[in-house]
């Protein structure tokens, strides 16, 4: 869970709110965009021009990596995407899919169908989701607990997921086949390259 108490400390920390795309560093916006496409089902991608999108940042700290945040609304679901050099975290509102206000029974099929409509993925249909029937604040799930996320050779071998602060959220991991361990996520935006606010005060927002 280091990722999302990551994304939790740099929002209380504060981001820094950027006009468009195009203020990102290239390296960062090319990233970016490689797994925003790699992640979504058509239309679903931040960068999608049809979009509206409010995308921030996040500069490391002693204990935050560099982040950057895309809120917007794709599949009638409002959404939160805050990634790193590692990992994408995706936040669903909870006033677009309250998962705790539906009865035991039908969480996991509205997990499922929350996963297909966001994902390129094999294996988002939910039955590879092992989601407990119990399904409720605090509870972890994944598509292959037994896989070590430093190892993957692939981002679709795993996809992780759970319920925090009431709302549903999904883990993706930044892994290509060639990697082992992680890069090192306090150098995604650039040491020295401008990311210029299109206000100069810092701000809290979500996830």
């Amino acid at each position: 869970m280091k990722w999302i108490d990551a994304v939790e400390k740099a929002r209380a920390e504060g981001f820094d709110e950027i006009a468009n795309d195009d203020d990102l560093p290239a390296g960062a916006r090319a990233d970016s965009l490689y797994w925003s496409r790699a992640f979504f089902t058509q239309g679903v991608s931040p960068y999608e021009p049809s979009q509206r999108v409010r995308r921030a940042v996040h500069r490391a700290t002693a204990s935050t990596p560099d982040l950057v945040r895309h809120e917007y609304e794709a599949s009638a679901l409002r959404l939160t995407v805050t990634e790193g050099r590692s990992f994408t975290l995706i936040v669903i509102a909870r006033e677009s899919l309250d998962i705790l206000a539906l009865p035991e029974a039908e969480r996991p099929n509205a997990v499922a169908r929350a996963a297909a409509a966001l994902f390129h993925a094999d294996c988002v249909d939910g039955r590879c989701f092992q989601v407990p029937e119990d399904l409720a604040e605090g509870v972890f799930f994944s598509t292959n607990p037994g896989a070590d996320p430093r190892l993957l050779g692939a981002w679709k071998d795993r996809i992780d997921g759970g319920i925090r602060g009431g709302e549903l959220f999904f883990l993706l991991y930044k892994r290509l086949s060639w990697m082992t361990g992680w890069l090192n996520g306090s150098e995604w935006l650039g040491p020295g390259q401008a990311v210029m606010p299109s206000r100069p005060s810092r701000r809290r927002g979500r996830r």
